[in-house]
């Protein structure tokens, strides 16, 4: 009786044992199809170009699309087979033996940001049930292509890196190689020299607009926000030398092109992007003087490249207002001076306080909200002519604190009409929204008339706004899962950042995206990264919690 006992429990161990190899072998399958969809994409998304700059969004949305379908089309079915493979053992062999199995971690508990990323996607479609725009809410609006189809792709994007995101160091390491050849590609821009001959025809005008392989200035913009944060996160830290000194060139290229791609809401990200870091690089002497290194290199870099511009300038290119600060203002000039001083008295030996650091940086966030803050009341205040004439006087030499209808080329009045659609919005509407990317749609249906009369023949696709876009086209309910997949990443990411210091600069990222995308919008050349690096970081808490 004993021997056939004995029998049974070594046939059904060794099954189990074979059930776990056969697993382990799909979820390497997994890995690798993964693992080349998204090498495939980072380097043909921000490369790719049809027929340089003409309808240069539709071309790489259409190479985005491509891509999406023909990978997501191998991956799920993989992951049905994969999943009903681990529901069937499972059944004969327990959960407990299949949580034991090394390649379960999708089987664990779904996660905060897992939650709000699902939650997106059932109140997504939703919205495309509350809208009735059904057509239009399958791809989007012509150009911005930002329909269900990029959402779900988004979404998959996340689940599918989360849970087998395992080559994420070779993915990252190919992007950024790809990110910086754009970036320098930018900067010759800039520089009137085109090495790519995309520049072949067009006027000044037209090339104060375009950069790069990525086309309108705005969305090179919005690449560059989201991949910069990667490359200071590594040189921040790491302790290899050589990757230090590698990602330390890579982080001066983006600096350099940042400070003349000419969009001040790249600033803004920026500023989101230096205070996470900031705050995680007061923890350590040796962080904090990278930090400040880094900040002395962004100011440096404005001064450079400003005297370049002069050498050989595009007579079109009119310099935003942040712009015009970095090239010629003395303000930069000492903010670059400070940086150098802390620099030398971090570098002295000494006991680091950190007591006192850590206290400090809480004062510098402090200070940054009041200035934030302050200016929205000046904006307020000086629109409704209640400040002093001095005070007046002085605040209507910067054009963003005076608020009108062409405040932020334009935005002033989108935001405004924005905010009445959303007032005049059934309930039905004002809660599920109108459907993913059916703003045009909606407004024209309800308000043609005005739109016609503020905005002529043009289409008003968005509200130049993401969050205030989601609030029309997701509804309370889905601008509401969106804003908490970001928050949730960026939280979740920087509790477990002593795992990995990778976690450090995706949540800069995240945070430099919400930043940027305030006064921007969704689309193919920096959503769909954002949500590659939010799954990558998903997978690397999950890896270390395993």
């Amino acid at each position: 009786m004993s021997n056939k006992l004995s029998k049974k429990a070594g046939k059904k161990r060794e099954r189990t044992k074979t059930d776990v190899l056969h697993r382990e072998a799909m979820k390497k399958i997994m890995e690798y199809v993964l693992a080349a969809a998204m090498l495939v994409l980072c380097i043909v998304v921000p490369l790719y170009a049809r027929d340089g700059y003409h309808r240069i969004g539709n071309a790489k949305f259409e190479a985005y699309r491509r891509i999406m379908i023909g990978s997501f089309s191998v991956l799920l079915i993989l992951a049905a087979v994969y999943l009903i493979y681990c529901m069937i053992t499972g059944l004969f062999h327990g959960l407990q033996d299949m949580e034991k199995g090394t390649g379960q971690s999708v089987c664990r508990q779904l996660s905060v940001t897992d939650i709000f990323v699902l939650a997106y996607l059932v109140l997504t479609g939703i919205s495309v049930i509350s809208g009735g725009f059904y057509e239009d809410a399958l791809w989007g609006s012509a150009g911005w292509n930002m329909g269900f189809a990029s959402q779900l792709s988004f979404v998959l994007l996340y689940l599918f890196l989360s849970r087998f995101g395992k080559y994420y160091r070779v993915v990252l390491s190919v992007l950024c190689i790809v990110a910086a050849a754009v970036f320098c590609i930018g900067i010759l821009h800039r520089l009137m020299i085109d090495p790519v001959g995309f520049y072949d025809g067009l006027t000044y005008e037209q090339k104060a607009q375009f950069l790069s392989t990525l086309g309108q200035a705005t969305w090179y913009a919005s690449f560059l926000i989201v991949l910069l944060p990667v490359g200071m996160g590594v040189f921040l830290f790491t302790e290899y030398r050589k990757w230090r000194t590698v990602f330390g060139i890579y982080m001066l290229i983006g600096f350099c092109t940042l400070v003349t791609q000419n969009s001040d809401s790249a600033y803004f990200a920026l500023v989101g992007m230096f205070l996470v870091f900031f705050m995680v690089s007061c923890e350590r002497r040796e962080t904090l003087r990278r930090f400040m290194a880094a900040l002395a290199m962004f100011f440096a870099a404005g001064k450079v490249m400003g005297l370049l511009m002069r050498i050989r300038p595009n007579p079109e290119l009119e310099p935003d207002f942040v712009t015009e600060l970095m090239w010629h203002s003395g303000l930069t000039w000492g903010l670059l001076a400070i940086c150098l001083l802390v620099i030398l008295a971090l570098s002295r030996p000494g006991r680091y306080p950190v007591s006192v650091i850590c206290r400090v940086r809480w004062g510098v966030a402090a200070v940054l909200a009041g200035l934030i803050i302050m200016a929205v009341a000046v904006i307020y205040l000086q629109s409704q002519g209640m400040l002093p004439e001095a005070v007046s006087g002085a605040a209507a030499e910067i054009s963003y604190l005076n608020w009108n209808s062409e405040w932020g080329n334009g935005r002033g009045r989108i935001w405004k009409f924005a905010c009445k659609v959303i007032s005049e919005e059934s309930l039905r509407h004002r809660i599920f929204g109108v459907g993913p990317d059916c703003f045009n749609s909606y407004v024209t249906a309800h308000h043609g008339e005005e739109v016609t009369l503020l905005w002529g023949e043009k289409l008003l696709t968005n509200a130049h706004n993401e969050w205030l876009n989601m609030l029309i086209n997701g509804g309370l309910f889905g601008a509401a899962a969106y804003l908490g997949i970001f928050v949730s990443a960026v939280c979740r990411f920087l509790r477990d950042r002593n795992k990995n210091y990778m976690l450090t600069g995706i949540s800069a990222a995240a945070a430099a995206y919400m930043c940027y995308n305030f006064f921007c919008y969704q689309q193919v050349l920096c959503t769909p990264f954002i949500f590659i690096l939010m799954g990558i970081g998903e997978y690397i808490v999950r890896e270390r919690q395993a």
